[in-house]
């Protein structure tokens, strides 16, 4: 191997290591705790972190490793949060999955009840996850109490981002280079990243490429789904909330899923792109922990929710 291809293959070794050893400290500093589990015979990478009341179960974007939820989680003390990696994300192994999301839902709350938390829950979703949180709360109404959409869609029945950011989603490339991450973030997300490159390589520091396998089972997955026939059965209170900077998700499909689900409210957040869940963090945690105080408030003994 020539010296220079070596030299610079030592280097990337190091940085990412480098940067693994970043996310174990990110993780230990936000008070969660990593471990592995078993569910339906996939092994699978989790985070939880205890607290009071029910735990809120968070399913991030496409390829993204959970560690990119963590300024979220910071901003909301004392709420229990389970995290987790996607077969083929993060410290996940791959698998072969069927790619739907009525699949990866038995997976997601599978792990829940693997770890002894079989009780009620509500349920958080970002982008892809936000597909996957809106199968899980129709799949397992008896038990979703609340759902937190956030820069998502009713799927592939939608008004599309603009094509510029669209056509840079179908590949991880900004998963596997920060040069390429700080060129494009801005017409990928947006908001926050306009004319902030810093931004976008600090951002991909905390990322992990996932296996090129996941990314199509995941996009296949989006490919067949659509929330829109059914969205009137999601009963539960539904927070809904979006940037007005969001090329890849436009705002309007927040404002269809709030008025299409019969408990469902908008938010709107300023100045936010599509990344407004890292990049505001202050914010984003202030407004879910409002809406999570009203749901605690429902719980209490008298309420009932409306019948399915």
């Amino acid at each position: 191997m020539p010296r220079v291809e070596f030299t610079q293959r030592l280097h990337e070794a190091r940085a990412w290591g480098s940067a693994l050893e970043r996310q174990r400290n990110a993780l230990a500093e936000a008070g969660i705790e990593v471990g592995y589990a078993t569910v339906r015979g996939l092994r699978l990478r989790y985070g939880w972190r205890a607290g009071q009341g029910m735990p809120l179960l968070l399913c991030n974007g496409i390829g993204a490793n959970m560690e990119l939820a963590l300024p979220l989680v910071r901003e909301m003390p004392g709420v229990p949060v389970l995290l987790f990696d996607i077969p083929g994300t993060g410290g996940s192994p791959p698998a072969w999955v069927w790619p739907s999301y009525s699949q990866y839902a038995r997976y997601a709350v599978g792990l829940l009840d693997v770890l002894g938390l079989r009780g009620p829950f509500a349920v958080a979703g970002v982008s892809w996850g936000g597909g996957l949180a809106q199968r899980i709360a129709l799949d397992y109404r008896e038990r979703v109490r609340g759902m937190i959409l956030m820069a998502t869609s009713p799927g592939v029945i939608m008004v599309p981002g603009r094509v510029s950011a669209l056509l840079r989603m179908t590949t991880p490339q900004r998963y596997l280079s920060r040069s390429y991450m700080a060129r494009n973030a801005a017409a990928i997300y947006g908001g926050e990243m306009r004319g902030r490159p810093d931004r976008a390589i600090a951002f991909a520091g905390m990322t992990r490429a996932p296996e090129p396998r996941t990314y199509l089972q995941q996009l296949l997955a989006i490919l067949s789904f659509s929330s829109l026939p059914w969205l009137h059965r999601v009963r539960c209170p539904a927070l809904v909330m979006t940037g007005d900077d969001d090329p890849l998700v436009r705002p309007v499909n927040a404002r269809i899923l709030a008025a299409l689900l019969p408990r469902g409210r908008l938010h709107v957040v300023a100045g936010g792109g599509h990344l407004f869940l890292a990049l505001q963090p202050q914010h984003s945690g202030a407004t879910i922990l409002e809406f999570l105080r009203g749901l605690a408030q429902d719980e209490r003994p008298g309420t009932q929710n409306p019948p399915d």
